[in-house]
């Protein structure tokens, strides 16, 4: 009777483990972020993953810092702060990890929504310093779009 109460226990254990494993959230998929996660916890995810992505960045790590700056863009945008200075920034970061990577056609196109957006607030170009010098590419080459970001 004691073994057959042990493996009992033991099964229910099994089956509960997979539950008691937590996958962090911001491992997630910006969809899945958005379907789980209540709107004002996302503020601090952005800033969590942008964190992420500059010590990636630092680290050299582009493909990651990549990744977490494009999932707080795509988190910015859902919540509404598309045209914010914060938006630009990650924007100019992501064009010089394109860059770095040699997508200048990408690298490009991000650069120039990030002058937009500066524009667009009124920020004064002698303040803020782009990362790196205008990335020149034949538009002719480059596709219209940016495939992760939403219009």
């Amino acid at each position: 009777m004691k073994t057959f109460r042990f493996y009992s226990f033991f099964a229910l254990f099994l089956t509960a483990l997979p539950i008691l494993y937590a996958v962090p959230v911001e491992d997630k998929t910006s969809d899945e972020i958005l379907s789980e996660v209540r709107i004002s916890r996302i503020p601090k995810i952005i800033e969590v993953l942008e964190e992420m992505g500059l010590r990636a960045y630092e680290m050299e790590q582009l493909k990651e810092a990549k990744i977490h700056f494009q999932k707080a863009l795509v988190l910015r945008q859902a919540i509404g702060m598309k045209q914010t200075e914060g938006s630009a920034h990650i924007l100019t970061k992501v064009s010089a990890i394109e860059s770095k990577l040699g997508n200048r056609c990408e690298a490009s196109k991000l650069q120039r929504l990030a002058i937009r957006i500066y524009r667009q607030m009124g920020v004064n170009f002698g303040a803020v310093r782009l990362e790196e010098e205008p990335v020149k590419v034949s538009h002719l080459a480059c596709a219209e779009t940016i495939s992760w970001l939403r219009d």
